[in-house]
C-alpha cells in the first residue's frame, strides 16, 4: 500500500492568479513543467476542470514517459486537485494538491505567493524522485514568471 506524502513549498514572485492559470493552462504548462536536467516535454493535453483528464508526456534520453491524471478540484485560484500516474506510481493513482497563497506584495511592490504541493499515496521508495521532481517543476515555474 503506498501511503507516504511528500511536501514541497516554493515562494513565487507572481500573483497566484498567474500561477494558478500556468497550471491550467496548455501553451503556458508546457514551457514550465519540466521536472529534471535533461527532460523536455513531448506533448501536453489538459481538460482543466473538475472531472477532465490530463496527460503529459516527458523525454529523457531518448524515451517517452507518459504522466496522466484526472483533475478533481478546480478552485480558481486557490487549490487545484488531482490524481497522478506515472512509471514512477508503477501505474497506481496517487493524489497531488496545489494550494496558492497570496503573499504581502514584496518592498517593490511585486505580488507573492507561496505554493505548496503536496503528494499522497507514494511508495516510500520514490519520495526522493518526486521531491527532486516537484521541486524542479516549482523552480520552473518560477523562471516562467521571471521569478530566479
Amino acid at each position: 500500500m503506498n501511503s507516504a506524502t511528500l511536501i514541497v513549498e516554493k515562494k513565487i514572485r507572481a500573483s497566484r492568479e498567474r500561477l494558478f492559470r500556468a497550471w491550467i493552462t496548455e501553451r503556458d504548462f508546457a514551457r514550465w513543467f519540466i521536472s529534471g536536467d535533461g527532460v523536455s516535454i513531448e506533448s501536453v493535453s489538459l481538460d482543466a476542470r473538475p472531472g477532465g483528464r490530463f496527460s503529459i508526456v516527458m523525454q529523457l534520453d531518448g524515451q517517452s514517459l507518459p504522466h496522466e491524471g484526472e483533475y478533481l478540484v478546480i478552485d480558481e485560484p486557490e487549490k487545484l486537485v488531482f490524481t497522478w500516474r506515472s512509471h514512477m506510481t508503477a501505474g497506481e493513482s496517487t493524489l497531488v494538491t496545489v494550494l496558492f497563497e497570496a503573499l504581502e506584495r514584496d518592498a517593490s511592490g511585486a505580488a507573492q505567493t507561496l505554493i505548496t504541493l503536496t503528494h499522497e499515496k507514494l511508495a516510500e521508495s520514490v519520495i526522493e524522485a518526486h521531491r527532486g521532481g516537484w521541486t524542479s517543476i516549482l523552480s520552473g515555474l518560477g523562471a516562467f514568471h521571471g521569478d530566479e
